[in-house]
Formats: C-alpha cells, sequence, structure tokens
C-alpha cells in the first residue's frame, strides 16, 4: 500500500485536506507529522478529526514516503517521491505567492487569480508542470448540498427567527478585533440578529481573547470553536469582516459582506497586499461608530443584491471547480501514486 505523509501545523491546515482524506483514507496508508503551534501533535489531529497513526517530526523526514502533502508551506520530508502542496486559502494580502512552493513537485492552485500573481512576480511560468488547477477542497460541502441552512442552525444550536451574522476577523495587525470587536457585538445584538464569532487560530491562543470570548458568550453570542468553518458561513445571512480570506470563501455563497477598515493593515502588508483587490464585494465601514456599522448591516440585508455582480466575478476569478475540487484532487493524487 503507498504511503503518504501529511503534514500541519494547525488544525485548519488539515481542514484544508479532510475531504480529501475521507475519500482515500482506505486506499493509502496515511500517516500524519507536523510541528503544532500551542498543542501537541496528537491533539492537533484529534481537533481536526483525523484517526491516523502520528510519526515523530524529526523521524518523519528520513522515511520513505510515495507522497508528502500539505498545506502549510513548510517542507518536512523532502525525499519524499512526490511533494504536494495544497494552498489554506486565496487572499489579497500576498503572503503565499513565495518562492517556498518551487520545493514542491505538485501545487493544487486554487484559481485562476493565485496562478496570475505567482506568473506576475516570476516564481511559476504558466506552462510550469507543478501547476494542477484544483480549486478548494474543503469549500466543497458550502456548495453542493451538504451543508444547509438548516442543517447548520440545527448543528450550532441556533434560536430564533432573526438575521444571522458571522464575524470572523484576521489576525495580527490588519484584525478588527481591538477596534471593532464590542462594537459588531452590541450592533448585531441590538438589531435583534443572532452573532456567530469565529476567530483566527492565532487569535486564539491569547488568553485576553478568550476571556473576550467568554464575555460574549454569556451576552448569547455563539463562538464558534469548531475547526471548520464551513457551518458557521452556511448558516449566516451576512458576513462581518476585515481582510480575512474567509470573505473570499463566502462568495461562493453570494451573499453579503461588511468590511471593518483597520489602518494599521498597512504597517503589515504595504508590500505584498493588492490592494486594488480589497474591500470590493461589499461595503467598507472606516471608523468604529456604532450607527455606521448599524446603517450598513441593515442596507445589507435589505438589499442583499447589491455589489452582487461583483462577487459574481472575483468568485469566478479565484475558484476553480467549486463543488468538485476534492474529486479533481483525489484523481490527480490517484494518478501521482499510480
Amino acid at each position: 500500500m503507498k504511503k503518504i505523509l501529511v503534514f500541519a501545523r494547525v488544525p485548519m491546515n488539515l481542514v484544508c485536506l479532510s475531504t480529501i482524506y475521507e475519500r482515500i483514507k482506505d486506499e493509502y496508508c496515511i500517516k500524519g507529522t507536523g510541528k503544532p503551534l500551542g498543542m501537541g501533535l496528537k491533539e492537533l489531529y484529534e481537533r481536526a478529526g483525523w484517526d491516523v497513526k502520528l510519526v515523530n517530526p524529526f523521524f518523519s523526514k528520513f522515511l520513505k514516503w510515495d507522497m508528502y502533502i500539505s498545506s502549510d508551506i513548510y517542507l518536512l520530508a523532502k525525499r519524499a517521491k512526490v511533494r504536494v502542496h495544497t494552498f489554506h486559502g486565496v487572499s489579497f494580502k500576498g503572503r503565499a505567492y513565495t518562492y517556498k512552493v518551487l520545493d514542491y513537485d505538485r501545487l493544487f492552485i486554487v484559481g485562476p487569480y493565485m496562478l496570475r500573481r505567482f506568473v506576475e512576480k516570476g516564481i511559476l511560468r504558466e506552462e510550469d508542470p507543478r501547476i494542477l488547477k484544483v480549486g478548494m477542497p474543503k469549500l466543497d460541502p458550502l456548495v453542493d448540498g451538504t451543508w444547509t441552512k438548516e442543517k447548520a442552525r440545527a448543528f450550532l444550536g441556533l434560536e430564533g427567527e432573526g438575521f444571522v451574522a458571522l464575524y470572523a476577523p484576521t489576525w495580527g495587525a490588519a484584525s478588527s478585533l481591538e477596534l471593532y470587536g464590542d462594537l459588531v457585538v452590541d450592533v448585531v445584538l441590538n438589531l435583534g440578529g443572532g452573532l456567530i464569532v469565529k476567530l483566527h487560530d492565532h487569535s486564539l491562543r491569547k488568553e485576553r481573547w478568550q476571556r473576550k470570548l467568554s464575555e460574549w458568550e454569556s451576552r448569547g453570542v455563539c463562538v464558534y470553536k469548531g475547526v471548520d468553518i464551513v457551518p458557521a458561513m452556511a448558516v449566516s445571512d451576512v458576513l462581518i469582516t476585515d481582510l480575512s480570506s474567509v470573505a473570499n470563501e463566502y462568495l461562493l455563497l453570494n451573499r453579503p459582506i461588511v468590511y471593518l477598515f483597520v489602518p494599521s493593515y498597512h504597517r503589515r502588508y504595504k508590500d505584498t497586499a493588492d490592494e486594488a483587490m480589497l474591500f470590493r464585494t461589499g461595503p467598507l465601514v472606516e471608523r468604529p461608530d456604532p450607527s455606521a456599522l448599524g446603517k450598513v448591516l441593515v442596507e445589507s440585508l435589505e438589499h442583499p443584491e447589491a455589489y452582487e455582480e461583483e462577487r459574481l466575478y472575483l468568485k469566478e476569478l479565484l475558484f476553480y471547480n467549486p463543488g468538485r475540487a476534492t474529486e479533481v484532487a483525489v484523481s490527480y493524487i490517484r494518478e501521482l501514486l499510480e
């Protein structure tokens, strides 16, 4: 049986591969390794729902593998016969476009935009054999009927008849948490809506945000503790975010997006961000003012057709094979292992 080694640092790395894993786990010998951040290796795989034998990262780089696959750019098993990189998202922040991808034999490209950026930067040629036009397998359940609104609402235990907003900020200097976190909670709850908050893995490692989540939870906010954000996206009527790549993933639903502007994002991404692509698919709240956010949120819910043309355009630009990316990825994996 062919042997595949999967690498991860955070549970989200594994979520990106989970639909693939479910399709091939009985065909191949799949083992896991990694350099987890803030947790043990066993906890890392358990949190993502993976039942695989684990290999110490020190030893795994010396063992023989038929395939090494990772959605993190770190390359551990350099001696693997085939090294596959899958991307954990597609973002306009620009940090994913690095020459490190050339360490891999195959790249599961998410969409035309990602490919164009790699070519523009001179990292890849359009005819580069590393390029495989796959899409984003983790998002298949968002559009193939797996997660309906009703199923997701029951899964999250949401009650009430009002609208549901999902607040999913990025982390670091571009995060809206500092300026807008409490404001988003106040505005959504005052409008009578239900609010789901999903923080980035890196934010969750900070004790202060764990305390803040407990505070919000006591006010009736649904703090989403799952690793896979797809159910939270499926049930929501509107997304509130900043520079998070979740905004791009949410385009597959063609539902309203409200953006929060954080001036400090320039410090972190001024040299890499594709600013012409930012904040194109929804209104931008430029200051932490409750009346401004409330007005934009109400207008977005009352007129979900606003920005639809731009949303549909970017959806096509960002994603290959929506709803079929897993099928395409598995086909390539089988071909590479023949």
